[in-house]
């Protein structure tokens, strides 16, 4: 009985054995309770080192909540712990298991699954009902595992990417992240300049210098601190801005020209309808198959269908030139046409033109954007997942907690890559 309530439960302490198994009502549920002993086998007294003076003096028993077998049943086990007295020094000594901590009540294994969870994205209340312990108790399994919030503090990854993103109690935090391996560096609390400064400062010269990227958006702050703190590297504006502030100015221009027309016209309906035609790379339309356009009443192509709308305007047709152009070019890292673009005097509206005086003063950061092969995409999709992470948990207020949670979460995204890699050669 012992070896198959052991197997059933995966508990592997050899000097554990279950003698019995009840079902008692605790607080209204009924509850599946393991009886067992836990035998304490010593040759000498530790204390005063002499042998066979040992008598026993009973058990010790203690009650611990395990994992569940059937949800709607707790798992309870009632283990007395074995007591021994050394007959010549008097000293007392009592068995000790593996599947508790000392003065806890609550099993490693539950401890496990509710970490194993929290790498999911699921709220700690939920966590709690599943492992059947209380959300406080969540709370102190994240404090106690202070590896959870420990960050490198010695050395700088070689190629760094850095932003923000909005925190606990609504306040932006500062994040550094590896661009080579995705892995979080750091998390600051705020981004004040002083706590930025602050940080880079435990660094000496020589571990800085080794820095050979940063990749930030069109942030002039953060640019500022990259020259400052990392005299060897290049900075790289995020491509994703430099092709997002361009597709702003078009959406901008382009209902600029649409409120011209009155709205029952088909040249407003040109304009206002299938706007993603507008936005798409101009390889990815289609040149030979005709749809039926409802708003236009005509069969058209994707092609034609964006052209119809382009002739109304010849700023809007240049401006669509542009950002086509710069689309292109960092697809293809093509600096020679990215350079002209922005060197070009183009006859845009004023939108286009705060763009390009904007890209013209952070030539350098688009430069280096076309040559090299970092950006900050990395760092915007692990923002994305702390927004779920917090959406999930209604917020934070405890930015310990949001830590863990985070770290917990990325080491739960990287064991199923990892698994998945495993599987996918065998799968074939």
């Amino acid at each position: 009985m012992t070896d198959y309530i052991k197997n059933i439960l995966q508990i592997k302490d050899p000097n554990l054995h279950f003698t019995d198994v009840v079902f008692e009502n605790n607080d209204g549920w009924e509850t599946q309770v393991f009886i067992g002993t836990v035998s304490l086998k010593l040759d000498r007294c530790p204390h005063c080192g002499f042998a066979d003076t040992f008598i026993k003096n009973g058990h010790s028993y203690q009650t611990i909540k395990y994992l569940s077998i059937n949800e709607s049943c707790p798992t309870m086990l009632r283990i007395g712990k074995q007591r021994l007295r050394c007959k010549n020094c008097q000293d007392s000594f009592m068995a000790k298991t593996n599947v508790v901590d000392k003065y806890c009540s609550i099993a490693k294994a539950v401890k496990h699954k509710a970490l194993t969870m929290l790498e999911s994205n699921v709220s700690q209340k939920d966590v709690s009902k599943f492992t059947g312990v209380s959300p406080s108790t969540i709370g102190r399994l994240l404090d106690s595992d202070q590896a959870l919030l420990r960050f490198n503090s010695r050395t700088l990854p070689t190629n760094i990417a850095i932003d923000e993103f909005r925190g606990p109690q609504g306040k932006y935090c500062f994040i550094i992240v590896d661009n080579d391996t995705s892995q979080i560096y750091q998390i600051l609390p705020d981004r004040l300049k002083s706590s930025i400064t602050h940080y880079f400062d435990r660094f000496s010269l020589k571990e800085r210098k080794r820095v050979k990227s940063v990749s930030t958006d069109l942030n002039s702050y953060y640019q500022g601190l990259v020259r400052r703190y990392f005299p060897n590297a290049k900075l790289v504006v995020d491509r994703f801005h430099i092709v997002s502030m361009l597709t702003r100015a078009f959406n901008q221009v382009r209902v600029a020209v649409m409120k011209q027309f009155d709205p029952n016209t088909r040249e407003y309906r040109a304009l206002k309808n299938s706007w993603r035609l507008y936005l798409l790379k101009s390889t990815s339309l289609n040149y030979t198959k005709e749809y039926y356009d409802r708003h236009l009443r005509q069969k058209v192509t994707m092609a034609e269908r964006v052209g119809i709308g382009l002739d109304l305007d010849p700023q809007l047709a240049a401006g669509y030139e542009l950002l086509q152009g710069a689309m292109t070019a960092l697809e293809e890292h093509d600096v020679d046409q990215l350079m002209d673009l922005l060197f070009t005097k183009w006859d845009v509206p004023a939108p286009f033109q705060t763009v390009l005086k904007t890209l013209r003063k952070n030539s350098e950061g688009v430069y280096n954007a076309t040559v090299l092969p970092y950006s900050n995409g990395r760092v915007e999709g692990i923002n994305r997942m702390i927004k779920l992470i917090q959406r999930t948990a209604y917020g934070f207020t405890n930015f310990g907690h949001f830590i863990a949670r985070i770290r917990l979460h990325q080491m739960g995204t990287e064991a199923e890559k990892r698994r998945r890699q495993v599987q996918a050669p065998a799968a074939a």
